[in-house]
């Protein structure tokens, strides 16, 4: 499915600030490299439409190396995007951090935390954007979705070999305890109260190596601009999201689909830092209508 990527001409453009609308529009990120052990506070928290960003002590292995954890003080998922300073829009960086329950011996993490993406709004996932420590090398990663629907935990699978991978660096992986300098907001640094400090798991992808996949996968004219939304899901290893998966409470092995189970992240853009994409209020949309009347009665009358 081809993705449209026309920007709006200057009248358009005229006409939408006219009408007020180009408020609506999220700001561009700024050309800042991403910094694996920065501070929160320059990361956007992804939000669900309906649910908690995770519900803690609900992971199917028991394992709370694997746990992600979050909630309405604390968010358990965040996104940050560096569009490289340049006129691309499909160059830059993506990066994402997970907050989970604990580190246990050994020290390091050691499970597959993926990022599914919906990159064309079918409600099916078509990557998987990865931090794999499950086996050997450990390894950032661009994966495939599996043969299957792919369109909820029962009919999602992963293929373990990753299209594209990145050995881990300090400029695109962090995995460190949570404390008040990388996370001054926090209420708290323990959010299920085990006794473990929670940790950040944080990975950096190429942007240009997630458009070159999605385009692998027919879905051509992605950019920066256009929608995404995510599931975020941890493993035992890269073949399916068995352990955890952000939002929902379990949920590991429904067949019930992404949207009616919650696991899907509100829609967003890279180029807006992934502020979930708003919809147009009531007297936007009457101004809106306005204008159009306007233009058409005077289409009608023609010249004078």
């Amino acid at each position: 499915m081809a993705i449209s990527t026309r920007r709006s001409g200057p009248g358009l453009r005229a006409l939408l600030a006219g009408g007020g609308l180009l408020g609506l529009a999220a700001q561009p990120a700024e050309a800042v490299p991403i910094d694996p052990s920065s501070s929160t506070v320059g990361w956007t928290p992804i939000a669900y439409p309906t649910l908690l960003p995770d519900f803690f002590d609900d992971q199917r292995t028991g394992i709370p190396e694997a746990d992600i954890v979050g909630d309405t003080s604390n968010p358990a998922f965040y996104f940050r995007f560096d569009d490289a300073g340049t006129p691309s829009t499909t160059d830059g960086a993506i990066g994402f951090r997970v907050r989970i329950g604990a580190d246990k011996n050994p020290s390091g993490f050691e499970h597959f935390m993926g990022v599914g993406i919906d990159a064309n709004a079918d409600g099916a996932l078509d990557l998987f954007l990865a931090v794999e420590n499950s086996g050997n090398p450990n390894q950032v990663g661009i994966f495939d979705a599996g043969s299957g629907a792919n369109t909820s935990p029962s009919t999602t699978s992963i293929v373990s070999s990753p299209l594209v991978s990145y050995a881990l660096s300090v400029s695109n992986y962090d995995f460190e305890g949570v404390n008040a300098t990388i996370d001054p907001t926090a209420t708290t640094f323990d959010i299920d109260a085990d006794g473990d400090t929670d940790q950040f798991l944080t990975w950096v992808i190429p942007f240009a190596d997630l458009v070159a996949a999605l385009s692998g996968q027919s879905i051509n004219g992605f950019n920066d601009g256009s929608a995404m939304r995510f599931v975020l899901g941890s493993s035992t290893q890269p073949n399916a999201l068995n352990q955890d998966l952000g939002g929902p409470n379990g949920g590991t092995s429904s067949t019930s689909s992404w949207s009616t189970l919650g696991a899907f992240s509100n829609s967003g853009t890279a180029a807006g830092g992934f502020t979930p994409i708003p919809e147009p209020n009531t007297a936007t949309l009457v101004r809106l209508g306005l204008l159009v009347i306007a233009v058409a009665a005077r289409r009608t009358r023609g010249p004078r």
